[in-house]
């Protein structure tokens, strides 16, 4: 969903459960949930937050205000002496949802959603502060429909996920290789490598970006999305993009 600069991703499951990746910056969530949701659908079923930087997390404490969340799952990580994060935090508390601690690769069923992590992990070396690096990094399989959800994972941790999944010298990995990318840190050139997105072998790459200072996303990663044939949509230009 076009959230300004920030993350969010509603996928609506055929049975209607509805699942919630990251919430942008700010109130932005809940204009983007009315565009896709029935004015009384009040009714988030699973809420995941990839890593606590602001960008992903601060609209979620609108999102719990307005909707009953039933499930969230974090990284565990926590932006200490931070008031805003601690509002976030307050709020989780107050809407008494199920909260899962995802610390290491597992994987859930969603409402037959098949949810694989691969970060956070405890045997990488380069992830142990940065809150990039601790990012949910997982991909979604639904019916026939995959998608790869990077948060802001940084190329050091897309290397080492690719070491540790695809061994083989076969540049596209039947592990990680999905219909679908979420680009990783709103197409940062800090991110998306070329091995990485060989491995992944999308059809669309979606970037979620907004007016910012950062230079998001990087021309040299535009370029490389191209050359290596991949569309790819960016919602500061498309605004919402929907797939069905």
């Amino acid at each position: 969903m076009n959230v300004g600069q920030g993350d969010s991703t509603l996928i609506i499951l055929e049975n209607g459960a509805k699942i919630l990746v990251d919430c942008g910056p700010n109130q932005n969530v809940l204009q983007a949930l009315g565009r896709q949701l029935h004015f009384f659908d009040r009714q988030i079923d699973y809420l995941l937050i990839t890593h606590p930087d602001l960008d992903h997390y601060g609209g979620c404490i609108d999102v719990l205000k307005r909707f009953k969340v039933k499930y969230i799952f974090t990284n565990g990580r926590e932006k200490k002496e931070d008031p805003t994060f601690a509002s976030f935090k307050e709020q989780m508390v107050f809407e008494q949802a199920d909260i899962y601690i995802v610390d290491r690769p597992v994987e859930y069923v969603l409402d037959k959603a098949e949810l694989k992590f691969y970060n956070p992990d405890p045997e990488f070396s380069n992830n142990k502060t940065n809150d990039n690096d601790q990012s949910l990094v997982f991909k979604f399989n639904y019916n026939t429909t995959t998608i790869f959800f990077t948060g802001d994972m940084e190329s050091n941790i897309e290397k080492e996920i690719l070491q540790k999944y695809c061994p083989t010298s076969t540049p596209v990995c039947p592990e990680f290789k999905s219909d679908y990318l979420k680009a990783g840190h709103h197409g940062s050139d800090s991110s998306s490598n070329e091995q990485f997105l060989r491995a992944v072998d999308p059809q669309l790459a979606i970037i979620s970006v907004g007016k910012n200072k950062y230079g998001h996303p990087s021309q040299r990663v535009l370029k490389r999305l191209q050359r290596l044939g991949i569309e790819f949509l960016r919602t500061d230009k498309k605004g919402d993009i929907i797939i069905e």
